[in-house]
């Protein structure tokens, strides 16, 4: 039942994320980086502002897993005392997967992937404009291959996601969501509805049927890619749009990142077991989000009144002078 939700699944959730940041990153440095020193400003910002949603919860679970059951100590102590403060600092921030060195939560890697990103954003923007887009997506898809010999280039590394990233870029850049609600298959607006309800509908059976028969380590572009930028569109033109679940989404995206940092511990450090105990996936899934949910509206509180939301926007402040 542990792969009911596989790391292929997984893997596209990932690849979800990763096109909406980098959406949200175009729009955020597209009128703040023109040149250097405004560039390198927005870098820095971005960096604090991604995480220090991490360093909080990391520094709970650090405590909470010392207190309980000396977790940290045995991460990172094994090789002497400062070795294991240098290995807790660079998970602390967010590199312990770029480095190779112990961490806490090994599905916390991700935060290493957005700092890669977030880092090397203006080059993206370099190369796009240098080198288009059709130039870079073909030697994402061929360098990888030649490299490794076609091999699956990995799940838990940055390189894995470099082709969500361009896609990101690519629909900010263009408004291709902008296009898409504009576009009209018909000049009747009844008969437009159910023409586009045909055809999202249809693409999104196809990019299943797709999903399922294509596998990873062949097509993995697809995988961490198309698929994710299929469901966003689809979400975006229909789920979005009804009024209840519009407002759940709405109060679970206020909440992702720890949801995300949050179920990762759960799952597969202290409560893989308990989580697991309940036998159906659909439980699992409830379970494991209501769990996740309920702890990160206390972090919101406890960060509320803490004020650390406070201190976080005071140095962004600073950052951009």
């Amino acid at each position: 039942m542990s792969e009911s939700f596989s790391k292929k699944d997984s893997m596209c959730m990932k690849g979800i994320a990763i096109l909406i940041m980098m959406f949200g990153l175009y729009l955020s440095a597209r009128n703040r980086c023109v040149d250097a020193g405004s560039t390198e400003r927005w870098i820095y910002e971005r960096l604090v502002k991604t995480l220090s949603g991490f360093w909080f919860i990391y520094v709970l679970v650090f405590a909470v897993t010392q207190i309980y059951a000396g977790y940290p100590a045995q991460i990172y102590f094994g090789q002497g005392k400062l070795r294991g403060v240098v290995y807790a600092l660079i998970d602390f921030l967010g590199l312990a997967n770029l480095l190779e060195c112990p961490t806490l939560v090994s599905t916390w890697w991700y935060m290493s992937a957005a700092i890669v990103f977030i880092a090397l954003y203006p080059l993206f923007v370099k190369w796009t404009q240098k080198l288009g887009y059709t130039t870079l997506f073909m030697v994402v898809a061929f360098l990888p291959r030649s490299v490794s010999g076609n091999v699956y280039p990995g799940g838990i590394t940055a390189i894995t996601f470099v082709f969500p990233v361009l896609l990101g870029m690519l629909f900010a850049q263009y408004d291709v969501f902008g296009k898409l609600c504009a576009f009209k298959l018909s000049r009747n607006k009844w008969l437009d509805f159910w023409m586009q309800f045909l055809l999202y509908h249809a693409v999104l059976v196809g990019s299943v049927v797709l999903w399922v028969r294509f596998p990873r380590n062949v097509v993995w572009e697809y995988h961490t890619g198309l698929a994710p930028l299929i469901f966003i569109c689809y979400s975006r033109k229909y789920l979005v749009r009804m009024p209840g679940v519009q407002k759940f989404l709405f109060f679970c995206g206020k909440h992702s990142m720890n949801v995300f940092l949050v179920h990762s511990f759960i799952r597969y450090v202290f409560f893989e077991e308990f989580t697991y105990s309940f036998k159906y996936f659909g439980l699992i899934v409830v379970v494991l989000f209501t769990i996740s949910l309920g702890i990160s509206i206390l972090i919101e509180l406890l960060k509320k009144w803490t004020n650390y939301n406070g201190a976080v926007n005071f140095i962004c402040a600073k950052i951009r002078g």
